[in-house]
């Protein structure tokens, strides 16, 4: 299939046409799949609303299902108390229902992430390193069981801490040092039973099948699902897994004739470095090629039945842990999440109308590349079969134009999703809104930057405004890009681990160059050394100058040790708590507010009972939306960074549609901050927004000090943990 999309010229006759109306572009010119009328988009916001949605329409169908995923656990209930969804499939299969499931897996990065839960290394049934070959057995319930007494302690040391602050233990008192010995004894206690439950991860990576170490029965039913997936034992249900392929003429003798068109590692490499990728350096290239994944998700159902086929745009993973409710409690047995996983922030929509024929093609030519080519000597492959469905046989389904956009190295190197980023930044008025797991590309902040004072230029008086919701990167791997996108934004002090690492690199430079200029060796071989390595730290210093490590920087941060970052956000005897340990700068024309999300115990807005003091946790921000001005919406499997838009496989859907912009920024800002303020128009009225924002984060900054809870889940970006590094992701 060729694309379609192609530019269109519209001749107008002055004696004809009276009055034209002309709208900004929103559209990938250089996009595999056309704009389609006649969509209907449904958001889903969080697990319990798209699993059930996904759930539901697997359960209801009667033709096929296509499933598309970058990790897949059978064992998972996408409703709680329902079927697995490996027992769901194995159902529908027995109904005739044609189940397709292709799931990306690369043997080396699941030592690092197990992307298929129970699969094994090669399809055998047990861990990344290929146990469970004999029949599958539960792992032991010690995991579980430790987790139960460490929720028992818990328990029975909070119950004790708020009767100590209600004066209900009379052998400590009230005050003096026994009492404050056992309040901190106590306090200690709870930390490191907290850390312990939160440090748990609910998957075994290595140890019995990968499949969730607190279900026992559920490791044992992911082994026996893949073995008989494997061995052909499910009627009509097909699995399969794919990956990148490396050029080399063995790939074409044994995957046959569609390898001749086929992109892969070579290419994408070859496309970084020639510079296709801003801010990479060549490490970072090779481990973006080496371990580029397929990152796309995607549902389609019953693609043949026209008037009643539906898909999915998702940005969830068929994993447990995204799978959580908007209200993000705390505890997981409260909230209905499986132990040791969430809270969990994440984005999908159910689509109808004419995307589907471009979903289909997506899952269809992916489909066809991972079937064995001797196979299709004797059979048609997926695309053929369903070549005679059009977008003319969908009815409309709802008043929306759509593009899905893809980020898809294989296919002739597809970066539409960047290209509509680019395109939209661009068209930015009033505000943009950037709710992503990362924000690690500083192309697009010096894009919003740039157009500000662009507009400056040309004597706007209107500020532009970005909101954003992300993670700290909490891994020194992944700091620099971060670093970097905060710094074109004047937010870079919201890393004072990151400014703490280059100030320290900045003292040591400084001292060794002072010392070599202080001191020149006598011999001119040695001294010639000397001038050569002060050149280099020259150089070194003035490249850490340009990352914003000022004098004052130094003074403040370049003595201080890692473990002292964390105390600079907590207010100081005879300091106003609303005291700040940063400054921002201001950006002309461009107003930026970054926060992320953290949940507490009450739950925020509620009051404290006697003695009580709150706990917090942090939200993992899985979402990768892009809202802009009330007019356009992206949402995508596509992170912020250089992998997502240049070397995975991502797939999305766009839209300039003003009712679906706006119910996105209305609703996701509803729950992270409580409201979201309207001017009389209906529109967004960024600049009160802005100002809520930065109340509800204030305040919240001040009764996490006080531990108290919060006003809303929105905290400000704060991190404290992340060296500077080199990004590697």
């Amino acid at each position: 299939m060729k694309p379609d999309y192609a530019k269109e010229e519209i001749l107008l006759d002055p004696k004809r046409h009276t009055s034209i109306c002309l709208t900004m572009d929103w559209f990938a010119q250089k996009a595999f799949y056309p704009p389609r009328f006649g969509v209907k988009v449904t958001p889903l916001i969080n697990g319990e609303q798209a699993f059930g949605a996904v759930y539901d329409a697997i359960e209801a169908a009667t033709r096929s299902v296509d499933i598309i995923s970058w990790g897949f656990d059978p064992a998972m209930r996408f409703k709680p108390g329902s079927d697995r969804i490996g027992e769901l499939l194995d159902v529908r299969g027995r109904h005739r229902v044609n189940t397709r499931v292709l799931i990306w897996k690369n043997p080396l990065a699941n030592f690092v992430e197990n992307t298929l839960i129970g699969d094994g290394l090669a399809g055998s049934g047990g861990t990344a390193l290929g146990s469970g070959i004999a029949r599958g057995r539960a792992a032991s319930d010690r995991e579980r069981q430790a987790r139960h007494v460490l929720e028992f302690r818990r328990t029975v040391h909070q119950e004790e801490l708020i009767k100590l602050r209600a004066g209900k233990l009379p052998y400590y008192g009230t005050s003096g040092y026994r009492y404050q010995q056992r309040e901190k004894e106590l306090q200690a206690i709870l930390v490191e039973v907290e850390n312990q439950l939160n440090g748990r991860g609910g998957y075994n990576l290595l140890i019995g099948s990968g499949a969730p170490q607190y279900s026992p029965q559920d490791e044992e039913y992911t082994r026996e699902w893949f073995r008989r997936i494997h061995d052909g034992q499910m009627r009509n249900v097909e699995f399969r897994t794919r990956d990148f392929s490396t050029e080399l003429p063995l790939n074409a003798l044994l995957r046959g004739p569609q390898m001749l068109t086929e992109k892969g590692r070579l290419s994408t490499l070859y496309r970084l470095i020639r510079g296709e990728a801003p801010d990479t350096n060549f490490a970072h290239m090779l481990l973006l090629t080496l371990f580029a994944s397929h990152h796309q998700k995607m549902v389609l159902v019953d693609y043949e039945d026209t008037a009643n086929a539906v898909g999915f745009v998702m940005g969830h993973n068929m994993h447990r842990n995204y799978w959580d409710t908007s209200a993000h409690l705390y505890h997981d047995k409260a909230a209905g999440r499986s132990p040791g996983f969430g809270p969990w922030q994440d984005l999908s929509m159910k689509v109808q109308g004419s995307v589907l024929h471009d979903l289909n093609h997506n899952f269809s030519s992916a489909w066809d590349r991972e079937t064995f080519w001797i196979k299709k000597w004797f059979t048609d492959g997926l695309s053929e079969q369903r070549d005679a469905i059009n977008p003319e046989h969908f009815k409309s389904a709802g008043p929306t134009m759509a593009q899905i956009c893809r980020t898809q190295p294989q296919e002739g190197a597809e970066t539409s999703i960047l290209e509509l980023y680019h395109k939209a930044l661009g068209n930015v008025r009033n505000y943009a809104y950037f709710e992503n797991q990362y924000f690690r590309y500083p192309a697009f902040a010096r894009q919003l930057r740039e157009l500000a004072a662009a507009y400056i230029a040309k004597g706007r008086e209107q500020d532009l405004y970005l909101f954003v919701v992300t993670n700290h990167p909490n891994d020194k791997s992944f700091s620099s890009t971060t670093y970097a996108m905060l710094q074109e934004l004047g937010q870079e002090q919201l890393m004072p681990q990151a400014q703490r690492t280059l100030a320290e690199d900045m003292l040591r430079k400084r001292s060794e160059l002072a010392y070599l200029e202080a001191n020149p060796h006598r011999d001119p071989y040695v001294q010639r050394a000397q001038l050569n390595r002060a050149d280099v730290l020259k150089r070194e210093i003035a490249e850490l100058e340009a990352k914003g490590i000022t004098p004052e920087v130094e003074e403040r941060l370049g003595g201080l040790k890692p473990e002292d970052i964390p105390e600079l956000g907590k207010p100081k005897d005879g300091e106003n708590d609303d005291e700040k340990p940063y400054t921002l700068k201001d950006i002309p024309g461009l107003k930026v507010v970054i926060g992320t999300l953290t949940t507490c115990t009450p739950e925020p807005g509620s009051p404290l009972f006697e003695g009580e003091t709150a706990q917090f946790r942090d939200i993992y921000v899985h979402s990768k939306l892009l809202v802009v001005d009330d007019v356009f919406s992206l949402l995508s499997s596509a992170n912020i960074n250089t992998r997502s838009m240049h070397t995975d496989s991502e797939l999305g859907l766009a839209a300039p549609d003003y009712e679906l912009a706006k119910r996105w920024r209305e609703e996701l800002w509803g729950l992270h901050v409580g409201k979201s303020f309207n001017d009389s128009g209906g529109m967004c009225e960024a600049t009160e927004n802005f100002k809520f924002w930065n109340e509800v984060m204030d305040k919240n900054w001040k009764r996490m000090g006080q531990n108290k809870p919060l006003e809303a889940h929105l905290t400000r970006f704060w991190d404290v943990e992340t060296p500077y590094a080199k990004a590697v992701d």
